[in-house]
């Protein structure tokens, strides 16, 4: 990553610097205009956006991690009619440790226009990362066990880590619940159990205990290609 190059941590100093937070803590909220000048990149640690429910109470809708931009609305120069702050409320919090990195909009725009191929890679997430919410968009008003096997998808490309006894298998982390699948794939709390059985027994989920969750990643993959091919 760009933030790795001797370049850039040279101009440190100047135009960018590390902030520090503790698991729990409030990293960021929209409805702060403070640091409309700054772009937010993560440098380490596992982040949760979260957006108030029909209720007020927080739902967790995304997870970032090291290498995303947590505040990509302020890359926009010349706002719509909309302000985005007041359009949508989120907050971002951290699950672990974390370091971001609060980099000059300027400076690194500058930077973009002169050497793009250099910062490629950054905004190559940052479509992707739309892509995948374009698509949780477009099957909301699909069947749960879709919504949910997307959710693992998701899941497993932020947090996911390969077993080392078998590679297809993918351990996801103990934060993510059947509660937390249901807020990441905008279900209920009681479809969503019954979506994680009805994948236990296609293969897709190849175990379920609060302390060992495991994802067969190709049957998942296999799983969403032929529905997304049959809903086409």
């Amino acid at each position: 990553m760009f933030y790795e190059t001797t370049e850039f941590k040279e101009w440190r100093s100047i135009f960018w610097n590390a902030t520090r937070y503790e698991a729990g803590q409030t990293c960021y909220k929209s409805s702060n205009t403070a640091k409309d000048d700054k772009i937010l990149l993560i440098r380490q640690g596992v982040l949760l956006v979260q957006v108030p429910d029909q209720k007020g109470e927080k739902s967790n809708v995304e997870i970032l991690v090291e290498g995303d931009l947590l505040n990509l609305e302020t890359l926009v120069d010349h706002p719509t009619i909309w302000k985005i702050p007041n359009f949508i409320q989120y907050q971002v919090v951290a699950l672990s440790p974390v370091v971001i990195y609060e980099i000059e909009k300027e400076f690194l725009l500058s930077h973009l226009y002169l050497e793009p191929r250099k910062y490629h890679h950054l905004f190559e997430r940052s479509i992707i990362h739309l892509i995948h919410i374009s698509f949780s968009n477009f099957i909301s008003i699909k069947n749960t066990q879709l919504k949910v096997a997307w959710a693992l998808f998701r899941i497993i490309g932020k947090v996911g880590k390969a077993s080392e006894q078998d590679q297809a298998l993918i351990f996801i982390p103990s934060f993510v619940t059947q509660t937390f699948i249901a807020q990441l794939s905008n279900s209920g709390k009681a479809r969503t159990n019954e979506a994680i059985k009805e994948l236990l027994e296609l293969g897709i989920v190849a175990h379920w205990k609060p302390k060992c969750r495991l994802i067969h990643l190709e049957n998942l993959t296999q799983y969403l290609r032929q529905e997304i091919a049959r809903r086409n």
